[in-house]
This record gives C-alpha cells, sequence and structure tokens, in this order.
C-alpha cells in the first residue's frame, strides 16, 4: 500500500520488515534526495499490522540509517548498537549477529547446575495474505522434537543481578516474558539464605491464558519468599490496568521500600513499558517525598547510579 503526502512529497509505503522470520508491519516514508535518487528516511511500525500492532525491534526501528548506509549492497554492515553509525563486517559474522535471539535464563545455577530455563511466547499469525508465519527462533524451539541439539551463545551481564547484600529489599517490574530473570533470581536468593523482602509486579492481558508461572509465583508467595505480587491483567476489566498503574496504587509501600535500601529491577519491553515505569518512578519519588520533578528525577538518576535502579529492556 503506498501514499503520498503532496505538503513534502513524502511517499508513505506499507510493506514487511526483512530482518527476521516474524514479518513485522512497517511503514516507509520514502523521499527524493538532491541527487535525484529516492531513499527511505524513516521507518516505523504498523499499526495495523496483526504480527507487532506498530511496535518494532532495535534492528526494524533503525532500518532507515541501514539503508541508507553507502555500499550497503556490496558488503555486509552491522550496526554494534542503536545511533552508532553500521560498521563492515565478515558476511558469516553478519547472518550470526542477525539471527541472534537474546533470551533472559529464567532460572539459577545454584539451584539447577545442569539445566537453563528459558521463557519463550511463540509468535504465530497469519499475514494478511493468509500465510501462516511463526517468529524464527521461538517457533524453531516450540517445534523442535526433545532432545534437539541447539546451539547457544551466551550473553554475560554483569549488572542485571540480585542484590550482593542478603537483607537489601528487592523490587521486581516484569510484565510478560519480562518475568523471565525474576524466577532466577527468586532461586538464587533461597538458595543463598537471603532474608531481604521480594516484591514483584508482574503483569498481561488476560489472567486464564497469560499467567505465566502461576503455580510457581503463588507457591513462592505463599511460603514467604517472594513478599508481595501485584498483578496488572490489562484486558480483564474495561478500562486497561498495567503494571504502572499497580506501582502507582502502592505508591506509599514502594516509596517506604526506596527509603529501606530497596533495589529496582525492570525486565521487557523497551519501547513502552521501560519509559512508563520510569516514569512512575519519578511521579511516586514526587508526590511521596514532597520533592520537585527535577528533584525526583535526580533521585531516580542516583538510584541507577547506585545500581540501585537496574534495567534488562529490549
Amino acid at each position: 500500500m503506498t501514499a503520498t503526502d503532496p505538503s513534502n512529497a513524502i511517499t508513505r509505503v506499507k510493506t514487511v520488515c526483512s530482518y527476521c522470520g516474524v514479518g513485522c508491519g512497517i511503514v516507509l516514508d520514502v523521499a527524493q534526495g538532491a541527487d535525484g535518487r529516492r531513499r527511505v528516511i524513516k521507518v516505523a511500525g504498523d499499526k495495523s499490522h496483526p504480527a507487532n500492532a506498530g511496535r518494532l525491534c532495535t534492528k526494524g526501528a533503525t532500518g532507515a540509517d541501514l539503508l541508507a548506509a553507502p555500499g550497503r549492497l556490496e558488503r555486509a554492515l552491522v550496526r554494534p548498537a542503536r545511533g552508532v553509525q553500521p560498521e563492515e563486517s565478515g558476511v558469516d559474522a553478519a547472518i550470526t549477529a542477525t539471527a541472534r535471539r537474546l533470551y533472559s535464563i529464567s532460572s539459577s545455577p545454584l539451584t539447577s547446575p545442569d539445566r537453563i530455563n528459558l521463557t519463550v511466547s511463540v509468535v504465530r499469525f497469519s499475514n494478511p495474505r493468509g500465510t501462516t508465519r511463526g517468529g524464527a527462533c521461538s517457533a524453531y524451539l516450540a517445534d523442535s522434537p526433545e532432545q534437539t541439539t541447539v546451539p547457544v551463545h551466551v550473553q554475560p551481564t554483569k549488572h542485571f543481578r540480585p542484590p550482593a547484600d542478603p537483607g537489601a529489599p528487592m523490587v521486581m517490574i516484569g510484565p510478560g516474558t519480562g518475568v523471565a530473570p525474576f524466577l532466577g533470581f527468586l532461586d538464587e536468593r533461597r538458595a543463598l539464605g537471603h532474608h531481604g523482602r521480594n516484591w514483584l509486579f508482574f503483569g498481561e492481558q488476560r489472567r486464564t491464558t497469560d499467567f505465566y508461572y502461576r503455580d510457581e509465583l503463588s507457591a513462592l508467595h505463599d511460603d514467604g519468599l517472594l513478599t508481595r505480587l501485584d498483578l496488572a491483567f490489562s484486558r480483564d476489566q474495561r478500562a486497561k490496568v498495567y503494571v504502572q498503574d499497580r506501582m502507582r496504587e502502592h505508591g506509599v509501600q514502594l516509596w517506604s521500600w526506596l527509603q529501606e535500601g530497596a533495589h529496582v529491577y525492570v525486565c521487557g519491553d523497551a519501547a513502552r513499558m521501560a519509559k512508563d515505569v520510569d516514569q512512575t518512578l519519578r511521579d511516586i519519588a514526587a508526590r511521596h517525598s514532597g520533592l520537585a520533578p527535577d528533584d525526583a528525577t535526580a533521585y531516580v538518576k542516583q538510584l541507577a547510579a547506585a545500581k540501585r535502579y537496574v534495567r534488562d529492556v529490549y
């Protein structure tokens, strides 16, 4: 589908992202440059597409820069990080980097030394042409027979781990598959005998179908390792409710935990959830401490600098 904006001669083209097998819908803004050649100047998610409903990963969202990179048709180019210019790479290394999928480990080596648990949401849908599509990695894992050997790349993280202080309170905010690392965090704190309180905010669309680890989390809550468990199922009522809404509801208690040295961890969607949670923390600091907005922002930044506010978002 193509549409043209006559005010600035930008042609808007709807198509599908080519990075992986998910087939996310994208909208390209195409404009003519000074040399007369037409170039993609912006890539946005297609809100009407069933695969992604407007959301894009980093690769898709920054596609315009790669498309505009000189020599992109003659050699392999890889962007090391968001905001960094594409760099030339060997073809094998570029394909490996593009194909790689990172999943948080949902277990601790202290309790499962010979086993790694992953939390994978399988992507399946039919595109507008009626073709059944599946996530390149998630569908592969789901459809592989038991005992299948799967190549694994481990990317260590030094910053995203439970508090070293056994008595420090821990607040975990992990909607959807963002809950994954916190199962491992709780396993590790139990194995180490840590006595600090633990609070989890979890959310998804519907309790009946999307309450991941319902039994495990309920058991952890019942036996006291998980001190608090607050849930937000956005589609179970007329007004949508998200984890940040639960945080606001319990702002007094959350501020009290922070004053007592709590560490805050956020895992999951970077595009919306993480930004909303960050703003909610600032709002809670301002409302329940009497800080001015700028001072509340500085307080949250200080938490991050002290490694008491850590995020693993994507």
